[in-house]
């Protein structure tokens, strides 16, 4: 057995059968549905209850990231049985999550000096974060070694995208996280932004009027950033997100096979409730990531 654990935090919206299936351990976030009590996301609270209160409730949940004393906790045994430590995070940009893990390394190398814990600023979030885990359990599964996952994560973070339109701006609004996204129109809740998630910093992509009309400005965009880097997008894996629109995932996938139909897609996921309390309901996007042999075959 590999004695290199691999963690991330709860925004890598895997489902509990595939941190099952994957062999790692997940670190929630905490969501409050009333502004007071705040449950573990998945284990304390569903989505389905999640989005019960966002879409039929009218609600803005508020999310809190995974403490300090959280990642002691998990690291803990990893560390006393002498095993290795990969811990990948939302990016620090949108969460002070990997902050919070970097001090609980720091914490326990005090006890541990030897310890072996790399803690990785994604860059990312949600299904392209999910999809470095995926990459960094390969890499585990092939034998390779804690240092060169690690180094793999740090290399693919500057090479993942993610690129999604947001129903309107409420709940960036509400949350304070409007940013550079204001700029795009004085009549905010008229349009439909589209946003790029690269460098770990939130770019805009665009705005449109009408949801097909997004969902083909994903696809070109995803087209576009293939065309202008020289990527080839056969070295990637990719997947479609929606919050609640399901409807949205099987024609953006076709978009996207008609713009880009060499880069591989897995099956759809939904967005999860850290993420999503802050773009608010109809988010749909796409994510892709390089896969580890492109770097070291």
């Amino acid at each position: 057995m590999s004695k290199l654990h691999i963690f991330s935090d709860g925004s890598c919206d895997l489902t509990k059968e595939e941190i099952a299936c994957l062999g790692i351990s997940v670190i929630p976030f905490y969501v409050s549905l009333d502004g007071h009590t705040y449950q573990k996301e998945i284990e304390e609270l569903s989505l389905d209850v999640f989005y019960h209160f966002m879409l039929e409730e009218k609600g803005f949940p508020r999310t809190s990231l995974p403490s300090v004393q959280d990642y002691i906790e998990a690291f803990t045994p990893i560390v006393e049985a002498g095993g290795h430590i990969i811990s990948c995070h939302i990016t620090h940009t949108l969460s002070g999550s990997v902050q919070s893990a970097q001090t609980a390394k720091l914490m326990l190398e005090e006890t541990y000096p030897d310890a072996q814990i790399h803690v990785i600023d994604s860059w990312n979030a949600t299904g392209s974060q999910a999809l470095l885990v995926k990459e960094a359990v390969r890499m585990r599964d092939a034998g390779k070694t804690t240092e060169e996952i690690a180094h793999y994560l740090e290399q693919a973070k500057e090479d993942a995208r993610i690129i999604f339109m947001i129903g309107g701006l409420q709940h960036l609004q509400h949350g304070g996280r409007i940013g550079k996204i204001a700029a795009l129109s004085s009549n905010l809740l008229k349009i439909k932004p589209v946003i790029i998630l690269k460098g770990g910093e939130i770019h805009v992509g665009g705005a449109v009027r009408s949801r097909k009309k997004g969902l083909q400005k994903l696809a070109e965009l995803t087209a576009a950033h293939f065309r202008e880097s020289g990527e080839d997008p056969a070295q990637y894996r990719a997947l479609v997100g929606v919050t609640d629109l399901f409807e949205e995932a099987p024609l953006l996938e076709e978009y996207l096979r008609q713009q880009v139909p060499a880069l591989p897609l897995e099956p759809f996921y939904q967005i999860g409730a850290t993420i999503s309390s802050h773009t608010g309901p109809s988010t749909t996007g796409v994510c892709f990531v390089k896969r580890f042999e492109a770097y070291c075959p």
